[in-house]
């Protein structure tokens, strides 16, 4: 075995930590939600509306995907950087592959699922006879895709917690750049329209998924993937599961609500609502993506310090994490309120119905993303602190019990503007949750939430 690597997370400044742990993940998050666009501008610019709303059909079934990954992946890198902490390298090791484990076992099996029942499962994602011939095309290629980053994208947090989030960061950027390339190459080149955009995602997530699996077999880590350490066991997959179920629950609540969304944007909006909210939430996403990539840095910082027992420390790291965020969201919603008709012609400058509609519910979505990243970071701040009861209950309070009624209930008063402002108004009351659940836990540990202390 390797000798002991350098402690990543001593003998520097929070800031430059957090920096060195954000950015790649920043960087990588940003890079995905950005191909993520492009594709989606390269099949609005060849397919037309009923290719975006086909890809957004869709989009529930890729959450389901990335809530088992995170349930997994963000579950057992949260153990893993708490046992860092404690200096129990060997249980680390066995974290890892028991991580591995997991993951591989729910992506398949999710996977043939999907080819099973693909049909009846796009019909009940919201796809109408118009576009199922079109969702139908893209899911039978992209599948194998989706399974890879599941895998991929689990092993990625063991990548940056062990001190690697550059490499972490690279896994990311191979994926991306490899989508970008050959997305136009099989769309306006060879013609495979949709089902080009498909292949160019499969391709992108094979050579991430294989750079993943180089990093722990061939030597770059000193946490290797080794048959010893792939042995379930049940303490460490129980401990698993129930960390990372806030996010596992957060992201099938999302999907859930977006299916909702779909089948209430098609009654209220038509396809052409489908594609308009389809553009809206890969902007959204674009700006959250990095809001992500911070609150994935300063998680395993948060959990070290925990599990060091330096409190102090994991509560100054969360406040500065949510200073950051709170300016790219603002950022970003400044910008999106301005230039809102021409973001959403980049997808189609053609149909001038969908540029119309597409920016209203681009102003509409995004209304109160600034106060998102209290949200976000509170429910990392619990996952990584190893309570998970909370967590869950800020995961699930915006999307089962405040987003879901909304996305019923409004329409019945304001037709499609109320499926527009549900989430909204969901933001709203998650956020003071947040904020109370935050303020309760540092009244306890003596220290209140905007307190500035110098790092």
């Amino acid at each position: 075995m390797k000798q002991q690597p350098k402690n990543p997370f001593k003998d520097k400044k929070l800031s430059t930590l957090l920096l060195k742990f954000s950015a790649p993940a920043v960087a990588g998050m940003f890079v995905n939600a950005l191909y993520n666009i492009i594709s989606r501008i390269y099949v609005g610019q060849d397919v037309g509306a009923d290719g975006l709303a086909a890809i957004t059909i869709l989009f529930p079934l890729g959450m389901i995907y990335m809530g088992f990954s995170a349930l997994i992946g963000v579950g057992s890198n949260a153990l893993f950087s708490i046992r860092l902490g404690e200096k129990r390298t060997q249980e680390a090791h066995y974290i890892l592959g028991n991580g591995f484990v997991m993951l591989t076992l729910v992506s398949t099996v999710l996977t043939v699922l999907s080819y099973l029942f693909l049909d009846p499962f796009l019909s009940l994602l919201g796809a109408d006879p118009q576009i199922l011939p079109y969702a139908r095309d893209y899911a039978l290629v992209v599948l194998p895709g989706y399974m890879l980053f599941g895998i991929g994208a689990g092993m990625n947090h063991f990548i940056r917690s062990s001190g690697h989030p550059k490499t972490a960061m690279a896994t990311q950027f191979i994926g991306a750049f490899i989508n970008l390339v050959l997305g136009p190459l099989f769309i306006f080149v060879l013609h495979w329209g949709i089902q080009g955009a498909a292949a160019a995602t499969v391709c992108g997530q094979l050579i991430s998924f294989g750079w993943v699996m180089y990093f722990f077999t061939g030597g770059r880590s000193f946490y290797r993937l080794r048959l010893i350490y792939c042995h379930l066991k049940k303490h460490i997959v129980l401990g698993s599961l129930a960390i990372g179920f806030s996010q596992f629950a957060f992201q099938v609540a999302s999907s859930f609500l977006n299916i909702v969304l779909n089948h209430a944007l098609l009654r209220y909006g038509g396809n052409l609502a489908i594609s308009a909210v389809g553009i809206a939430i890969s902007v959204n996403t674009l700006i959250i993506m990095p809001l992500l990539g911070i609150s994935q840095g300063a998680q395993p910082l948060i959990g070290y310090n925990h599990g060091a027992r330096k409190f102090a420390t994991s509560i100054q790291t969360l406040k500065m994490a949510l200073r950051w965020g709170l300016v790219i969201t603002t950022v970003g919603f400044v910008l999106v309120e301005i230039f809102a008709e021409q973001v959403a012609a980049v997808f189609n400058s053609q149909d001038m119905a969908l540029i119309v509609l597409s920016a209203r519910a681009l102003r509409i979505f995004n209304l109160l993303l600034p106060i998102v990243p209290l949200q976000i970071m509170a429910t990392s701040f619990f996952q990584a602190i190893n309570q998970p009861l909370k967590a869950a209950f800020l995961s699930l309070s915006r999307q089962v019990l405040l987003v879901l009624p909304l996305v019923i209930i409004l329409p019945l008063f304001w037709g499609l503007d109320g499926v527009f402002f549900a989430p909204v108004v969901a933001d709203a009351v998650s956020t003071g949750l947040s904020l109370y659940f935050l303020q309760h836990f540092f009244a306890q540990h003596g220290q209140t939430v905007w307190r500035k202390k110098k790092i």
